[in-house]
């Protein structure tokens, strides 16, 4: 996707993600194959993420969250469970709805690609610093995942 990207940021004792798009709906797939890059040590990279280009399961989400913010902490948050408990990474994903306090979507989950594994356990997606908001040029977020 053009004008998608994220990167690792240091964070006390914790790790950030901070991620680009330019639409909300991008921002959350952006969101999840940053996710998956943390997982693997990446520390900046694009779409698709560091997973098998071939999807081996897909999972249908239907989340509610309050507002955005913890809209996207509760995607990440179920994408992490994902990978924790069946080990998967997701290797692409469909937004069929997303609005400030519904995501309706497709995941598409897949082992991570050759020469690539999972280096870095996550314990969970935080609410410190979040930030997602709406720029000129596009969506920004930024999450801090619990190492």
């Amino acid at each position: 996707m053009a004008g998608v990207r994220w990167r690792t940021i240091e964070h006390t004792a914790d790790l950030g993600l901070e991620v680009e798009a330019p639409s909300l709906a991008d921002l959350f797939v952006a969101s999840a194959h940053g996710m998956a890059g943390v997982l693997v040590g990446s520390e900046e990279g694009g779409v698709p993420g560091p997973v098998s280009a071939e999807a081996s399961a897909w999972r249908d989400f239907d989340l509610e969250a309050p507002d955005t913010e913890a809209l996207l902490v509760e995607w990440l948050r179920e994408l992490l469970h994902i990978q924790m408990s069946d080990g998967k990474l997701v290797a692409a994903a469909e937004i069929d709805e997303l609005d400030d306090g519904r995501l309706v979507a497709r995941v598409g989950l897949g082992e991570p690609g050759e020469g690539t594994e999972v280096e870095r356990e996550l314990k969970g997606v935080t609410y410190h610093d979040l930030t997602v908001e709406q720029r000129d040029d596009g969506w920004f977020a930024r999450v801090v995942f619990d190492l």
